[in-house]
């Protein structure tokens, strides 16, 4: 293979405009198929679909977990009520006015006349909001007595300085139904602990008022959203300062802490790799004494990255964003085919010698990689084997671009000209023989047997958020209000009609209610107080038809019309209760309750592709969180999320996935050795130090208490991928040493150096990240990269000698 790619560059030596336009011209086709590529920014696609959360992973996709982000204002000691709804006016009107294409809908603040819509759609439709208690209540109440007092108290209303709402609900509903009836909006999560004061959501003891803000984006789309919450603690600055002294404001929601992640990511990665490049550049610079090293160094992964998306645009046409966020780490491991044939040339080989030395290792090593990471293939997760293609693609495509640019613009000195760098030094040095660090290994090896098993999968996701401590603050103001560290679960009606999935809330309901009723369930907030299924309409509809039947309605009536007369109502007065007794109802179409202004359907029912859900929240205790589970195990069309325990489940799945991929890897990377050295001593050699590397290394990780979780075990696939360039490499040169009486393993050995120099600088310098998921990422990193070279310049040399190898041609070719 070596003659071919010599070959091709004596082709190019002599062409060199048709190289160069050739370049321009590959690498102006590739970016633009890289650019069509669209990105699907759904974490959940993280998550490997079985046969047993295909269910799950429809409800999720479709569901609306609303995050909304609240508003709490709070007065000082010195501060009024009017201050908190003065303060909420101003902020309301800034939002309404500024935020335009942020947000859907500010909740919180209720106006008279959007009130009085909401009780003219009760009373339009009453019988739709009446339980069984209530008609047990109106049945005691259907007497003369009783009607002569609800009369006597309907007059004096009347006549009283009392609201607009009570005078217009007494002239048509006399018995007070509608007020009954919009009882059932309680089921909307509207908290006990607070009231309405100026239109305003206030507390009890009116301290607290609280807002409720639905963002147009998804909490995910943290670019959209960071300009919005910029805006947002911008107009909370103004406004606290307008209020100094008497009310001030804070947020909390799903956005913020999204937003603030990112930004923390972006200032940790700004932070620390503008360091590792400036220490890259100057070793790279100093090493290869040429400016230009670093373009020449960074084309290579450039082309495989450029390969590798425009591969899945055509194939797939989007790839997960958290798969090329990932991927890019993983690049990483292409910079080593660069820095192997950079450094044999700066060793002054020739070319013929370069492509002998290099050719094999670099084809057996992208090889086994590649395979390796496409075993990501066998996961049934589409961001992991987007992650799996990736990766393959781009170490291909660097590896193979790499023979064939860098010899082509890269022209070395002879070492021997210049003084020897202090890594030609390190690298000569022959550490197998030192006896000291043998001992350290094995101390090492030794210590991992009791510790390897002590390393853990975390698989609460929420640990590695980066929460701001004014949000930490904030959160908890308002779990003192409104418990909101208590568990939350959510019940998901689904099915492929909106009835099917109405039909299976309003089951979910009657379980609520009696859960709620048992002490099982602190609260909930369900749309099934307002919107039921058709069936359970209709049967709410015949349940009034048979209540006021023609007899009671007559008597009714005549009662009423009798009480009114003496206290002071004309005959008629009643008279569009009457009516409305008599009226024949029908079933209400799920456009109607859009029309109510006070509540957002959208927040709970969910239609895509022809599936619907039906959405509630539970809150529930953590010792009764089980029993609720249990409740509704087996209940047909409804599912319980308990998003925690989801991630925890499901996450525990992607480890035991990656538990057996590793087996797969293994297997694949043997294989190809056996073919490549067709020896089982070489392939010994090659493949124990890569498990060794692995047992060190969570050894290590028990040792100091490490875990992985979701963003470091993806890492592990970096390491492995050096794990086995660095023993291939090793290997190849020592035959080449024993064979053709070379030190071709020293030059290997250097740009080994260099590779983990590039890996530790480039992903270890995160270690000094702030966001918990970088700093576990650099530290899985550091630890399994520096375990591959100590073990790869240590074990695997007296591995080699060990097994008594004497040098033939066989293995040199």
């Amino acid at each position: 293979m070596s003659n071919f790619f010599l070959r091709t560059y004596r082709l190019f030596q002599q062409q060199k405009r048709m190289f160069w336009l050739g370049l321009v011209v590959v690498f102006g086709v590739l970016a633009f198929a890289a650019s069509t590529i669209e990105f699907e920014e759904d974490i959940s696609k993280l998550i490997p679909v079985s046969a047993e959360n295909k269910p799950l992973q429809k409800v999720l996709e479709t569901a609306n977990f609303s995050d909304k982000i609240i508003v709490h204002i709070q007065k000082t000691e010195a501060g009024t009520t009017e201050d908190l709804t003065n303060y909420a006016t101003e902020l309301v009107d800034s939002l309404t006015l500024n935020f335009e294409g942020y947000i859907k809908d500010i909740q919180g603040k209720v106006a008279e006349e959007t009130a009085l819509e909401a009780l003219d759609f009760v009373y339009e439709n009453i019988p739709l909001f009446l339980t069984q208690k209530d008609y047990q209540h109106f049945a005691l109440k259907l007497n003369n007595d009783s009607i002569s007092e609800i009369t006597k108290q309907n007059y004096n209303t009347l006549v009283s300085p009392t609201g607009l709402l009570a005078k217009k609900t007494i002239a048509r509903d006399p018995l007070g139904m509608s007020l009954l009836g919009i009882q059932q909006l309680r089921q909307l999560g509207i908290n006990e602990d607070f009231e309405l004061e100026n239109g305003f959501l206030v507390s009890k003891d009116r301290d607290h008022l609280l807002l409720f803000i639905t963002p147009t984006f998804a909490t995910s789309e943290t670019d959209k959203n960071e300009a919005f919450v910029e805006s947002l603690y911008a107009l909370q600055e103004n406004l606290n300062l307008h209020y100094k002294g008497t009310a001030e404001a804070s947020y909390f929601g799903g956005a913020f802490i999204a937003v603030a992640n990112a930004q923390q990511i972006k200032s940790d990665i700004q932070f620390t790799v503008s360091i590792a490049l400036a220490i890259l550049l100057v070793v790279f610079i100093l090493f290869y004494r040429k400016l230009t090293i670093p373009i020449i160094l960074f084309v290579p992964t450039v082309f495989g990255a450029l390969v590798s998306i425009a591969f899945l645009a055509v194939f797939r046409g989007e790839i997960s964003a958290i798969s090329l966020g990932i991927g890019s780490v993983l690049l990483g491991v292409t910079l080593d085919y660069s820095l192997h044939i950079l450094t044999h040339i700066r060793a002054g080989d020739s070319v013929e010698l370069v492509f002998q030395d290099v050719v094999k290792p670099i084809v057996m090593s992208s090889l086994t990689t590649a395979l390796a990471f496409l075993c990501l293939l066998f996961i049934d997760s589409q961001a992991l084997q987007d992650l799996g293609i990736f990766a393959a693609v781009s170490v291909l495509g660097s590896a193979f671009f790499s023979l064939m640019f860098i010899p082509q613009v890269y022209k070395g000195e002879l070492v021997s000209r210049k003084k020897a760098t202090v890594l030609d030094r390190f690298s000569g040095y022959p550490f197998h023989k030192n006896k000291v660090l043998l001992g350290v290994v094995l101390a090492a090896l030794v210590l991992s047997v009791f510790t390897y098993n002590k390393v853990i999968f975390n698989k609460d996701i929420s640990q590695l958020n980066y929460i701001p401590e004014s949000l930490q603050q904030a959160e908890k103001e308002l779990d003192i209000l409104l418990n909101t560290q208590s568990k939350s679960l959510y019940i998901a009606a689904y099915g492929n009609t909106l009835q099917e999935a109405l039909e299976a809330n309003d089951v979910a309901l009657s379980k609520l209610v009696q859960l709620k009723n048992g002490g099982d369930v602190i609260t909930y907030t369900s749309i099934a107080g307002l919107v039921t299924s058709e069936k359970v309409q209709q049967e709410k509809i015949d349940r009034w038809n048979e209540f006021w039947n023609t007899s009671r309605t007559d008597s009714t009536a005549q009662l009423l019309q009798q009480s009114g007369t003496a206290n002071g109502f004309t005959f008629t007065s009643f008279q569009p209760f009457y009516d409305k007794l008599k009226e024949d109802f029908e079933v209400v179409p799920l456009s109607s309750f859009e029309a109510i202004n006070t509540i957002r359907i959208d927040d709970f029912i969910a239609t895509k592709n022809g599936f619907t859900t039906v959405t509630s929240l539970v809150k529930v205790s953590e010792e009764n969180s089980e029993a609720v589970k249990l409740a509704f195990a087996t209940t047909e069309n409804v599912l319980l999320v308990d998003r925690l325990a989801m991630n925890e489940s499901l996450l525990g799945n992607l480890k035991n996935d990656f538990n057996t991929l590793i087996y797969y890897c293994l297997g694949i990377v043997v294989l190809l050795l056996l073919l490549f050295y067709r020896s089982l001593k070489c392939t010994l050699v090659t493949i124990v130090p890569i498990i060794l590397t692995w047992f060190i290394t969570l050894g290590i990780m028990g040792f100091f208490g490490l875990q992985f979780n979701v963003f470091n075990v993806l890492i592990t696939t970096f390491i492995f991928g050096l794990g086995v360039d660095y023993s291939i490499f090793i290997t190849n040169g020592l035959l080449k040493d024993s064979t053709e009486k070379t030190v071709a393993l020293a030059t290997h050995k250097t740009a080994i150096l260099l590779s983990v120099i590039t890996t530790v600088l480039g992903v270890g310098v995160l270690v000094f990240a702030k966001h918990p998921a970088l700093h576990s990422i650099a530290v899985v990193a550091v630890i399994g990269i520096l375990s591959a070279m100590v073990i790869s310049f240590t074990v695997q040399p007296l591995l080699y000698h060990l097994l008594n190898f004497r040098g033939t041609k066989k293995h040199s070719k």
